[in-house]
Formats: C-alpha cells, structure tokens, sequence
C-alpha cells in the first residue's frame, strides 16, 4: 500500500508540473513548431516535458527520496545537461555548442568512473576479455560512454512515448538489480508520459532526453559496471542499433553525418505502421526491452534477451534496406524539403512563441 501511495503522489507532482508549466511555460518560448518534412504534429506543442521531469527529480534529490546513490559529481553532470537541453529548447543552439558542454561533462564523469573502477578491483570482465582497470586504459572508453549515450537518448525521442517509454524500461530493471522500488520516479514519469502519448500536449524536449540519457548512463555504470560490463550493451541495445543504422545509411548515401533526415528506426516504423501511428511505439518498445531481460534473472531471461536483439537487428538491417535501396528521386526530394520546408498554416499561437523548433539529427 505504501507503494501505491508513493506512485500516487508522484503522478500527482509530475501531473501538477506538466500542466501548469504548459499552461506558463510554454507561451514564453518554449514550443516545437511543426516541421512537415520529418515531424508529426499539425499545430505547435509545449516542448516542457523534460523541465516537469527535471523539477521532480531535482525535488527528489532535494528531500532525500531518490532510491539510487548519485554521487555529487554526478549530480552536477545530469543538471548540467538538464540546462544545456532547456538553453537549447529556447534558444536553438548550435550542435557545436552542445557537443563541447555534453564533451566536457563526459571528461568529468570519465575520469570520476575511472577512478571508481580502478580502486575497485584489479580486471573488468568485458565482451570476453579481461580488461586491466588502468584508468589510463579506462578513461577513453568511459569518455566515449558518457559523451555517446546521453546523444543518442536524444536522437530516439522521435516520436511520441518512445523515449519516456524507454526511461521507465530503465528504472524498472536497475531497480531490479538492486532490489529498489521507486515508485516515487515511476508515477512522474507515467504522469508526464500520458500528457504526451498517445496524443502529445507536451514533448520532453532537449532538456528531458539530454537529462534522461545523462541520469541512466550513470545508473547504469554504477549498478552493472562493477558485476557485468557486458549489461551495458544489452540494455542499451536499442539508442545503439538505432546511431549505427542512421550513421550507416548516411555515409551510404554520401550525406553528412551531421544533417537532417528520416533515416531513424521510428521514422521506419511509422512509415510501416501507417494511419495507426500510435502502434509504433509499443513495437519500438517491446524492441527495446527484450535484450534488456539479459540483466534480469527472470526465466529464460538469456535465450529471450538474444532472440530480441536478433529481432532488434533483423528490423534495423530491413530498415536499412528499404531506405537504401529507395529511387534517386524520391531521396533528393527528401533533401529539397528539408532544405526548403513546405510552408505551414500561422497559427495565434504560433505567431505567439517568438522560438523556432530544431529536428533531431
């Protein structure tokens, strides 16, 4: 019953921030305007989702009731990134930018983590290879973990529940590993996704995918590095697959690895699933949680994690067929519409929000 009682009030703080922060917020500044070549909304949405999940935890911290250790150093990080999403929400900052903040708070994390890991044992256990915890050796793969996830969280929150959904796949498995509830964090985070799936009145935004990534690329390192480097990959199976196949089908089509396009596996599903859009989520999230079973100890939880990757991986190689093999024309035109958008309906509301939305890469 206390449980229950912790996911009520937790919906009802993460319910409280979403809707005044839509209602105060969002007229401000802080609105996703509609973009027809890449994006799904008609009409310009709240981009506030990540500030009412940013309040809660930050309140969490504050009273003590966050169920995992954080270091400070690592608080600092998930904040830091938190602010650097909620500038570039507002302000459209330039990916340089982003990626010289995220870089520099990837060099503290790695070094804090490298530390932690050399002092706790003399080898790590990794993709069938003991690694000794030199921190020299250390250091540059823990750089390229805390700099590469928390972009990649980003990059999936595409389309509507996905990236929220994939955060309480998150919690509910680290929670297993530690034998946590955390039910306080669960009801926020229900309460914040329903106001965005299946219909959105809000979306997380750079300030909630940034933050998100940042907080559970910690967790993860602290539950499952010290037991089984190896839990990473599985668990974030799914961001993984989801870069390589953009970055492959982009030097495949001789672009930019740093330009705008439909090339990700929820522009792929959404395009399968048609006029029943609301179906590409559950699919998308039932890919990414099967190969998280490898850090449970449910039954079967092996053969199942490996049958879901294989599927995982069969759907990307599918995805990158069909767009790779698409005709000339119908990828140039791709092009000219994003470098020349079609023209949408001005709205009050539009005219309304002086702030400009920015696709995902």
């Amino acid at each position: 019953m206390f449980a229950w009682a912790q996911l009520a009030i937790g919906a009802a703080l993460g319910l409280g921030f979403s809707v005044a922060l839509i209602r105060w917020l969002a007229p401000l500044g802080w609105m996703d305007r509609p973009d027809l070549t890449r994006k799904h909304h008609a009409r310009p949405t709240a981009r506030t989702g990540g500030v009412a999940l940013w309040l809660g935890l930050a309140l969490l911290q504050a009273t003590g009731k966050f169920p995992f250790y954080l270091h400070a150093l690592e608080w600092v990080a998930v904040h830091g990134m938190a602010l650097i999403g909620l500038l570039d929400d507002r302000l459209n900052l330039r990916a340089r930018y982003k990626a010289a903040g995220g870089l520099i708070i990837a060099l503290l994390l790695a070094f804090h983590a490298s530390q932690g890991l050399s002092k706790a044992s003399g080898h790590v256990p990794f993709l069938g290879m003991d690694l000794p915890t030199n921190p020299i050796l250390l250091f540059p793969i823990l750089l390229m973990w805390f700099w590469a996830i928390p972009q990649a969280y980003n990059l999936i929150d595409g389309i509507n529940g996905l990236s929220m959904g994939f955060a309480a796949l998150l919690l509910g498995v680290l929670g297993w590993n530690l034998g946590i509830q955390s039910s306080l964090m669960w009801g926020g985070l229900v309460a914040v996704m329903a106001l965005n799936f299946p219909k959105a009145h809000h979306f997380l935004g750079d300030c909630g995918a940034l933050m998100l990534g940042t907080l559970f690329a910690n967790l993860a390192i602290d539950v499952l590095a010290y037991r089984d480097p190896d839990l990473l990959l599985w668990m974030f199976a799914y961001p993984i697959v989801d870069v390589t196949l953009v970055v492959g089908l982009r030097r495949w089509q001789g672009r930019a690895l740093g330009s705008a396009d439909r090339n990700h596996l929820h522009h792929w599903m959404m395009d399968q699933v048609g006029k029943r859009a609301w179906i590409a989520t559950p699919l998308l999230l039932c890919l990414a949680g099967l190969p998280m079973l490898r850090a449970t100890s449910l039954p079967w939880h092996q053969p199942i994690s490996t049958l879901g990757f294989l599927v995982l991986l069969g759907v990307s190689l599918k995805a990158f067929k069909d767009r790779a093999t698409r005709p000339l024309r119908a990828i140039t035109q791709s092009h000219n519409q994003i470098r020349h958008p079609i023209p949408f309906i001005v709205t009050e509301a539009m005219r309304e929000s002086p702030s400009g939305s920015h696709p995902k890469l």
